[in-house]
């Protein structure tokens, strides 16, 4: 009724308010019930189905602008809306920054990665480089019967390290 059609704000009064929505449809339905118990008599009384009929349409009227309060009222709290008693935004807006604080720290921790990883790279003058592999070279060359004679130097065996290094590296990127 004019109770309904008030705003309210305080929990409790919120529910009152849900609770006499609740006894409102529980009489609209009770109103509806005694309207078809009348029409099914073999002589309804018209004057007593009209009565059951415009009581269960004006409670009905009551219930729909209560359930539009409410309604009303949540689509306030879930759009972040200032409202009375609700931390609701504070609670969205927390979150997000937490999110938002966690992607930066990835995203520098992957950085930081990849700085460690040209320092490192520049303080062993290893530079990435798309040359023609060592093995494919040494085809290419002439062998002359003294080349074929010496036995494997360190060296080359140093650049094969630094290759299969550096292909790691970039296998982590």
């Amino acid at each position: 009724m004019a109770g309904t059609q008030q705003t309210v704000g305080a929990p409790r009064e919120r529910l009152l308010a849900l609770e006499k929505i609740e006894k409102d449809i529980s009489t609209a339905i009770q109103s509806a019930g005694q309207a078809l118990q009348e029409l099914s008599k073999d002589k309804p009384a018209l004057k007593h189905v009209e009565s059951h009929t415009s009581n269960f349409l004006k409670t009905l009227q009551e219930i729909e602008n209560g359930l539009s309060q409410q309604i009303s009222y949540l689509s306030q709290v879930s759009t972040s809306h200032p409202h009375e008693g609700s931390s609701y935004a504070s609670q969205k807006d927390l979150q997000m920054a937490m999110h938002r604080s966690e992607h930066v720290k990835s995203r520098l921790g992957e950085l930081e990665k990849i700085k460690q990883e040209h320092m490192r790279q520049k303080h062993t003058g290893v530079v990435r480089s798309y040359s023609i592999p060592e093995s494919q070279t040494l085809q290419q060359q002439p062998h002359t019967p003294q080349q074929q004679q010496q036995p494997h130097t360190p060296q080359p065996q140093q650049q094969q390290k630094q290759r299969d290094h550096q292909r790691e590296q970039q296998a982590q990127l």
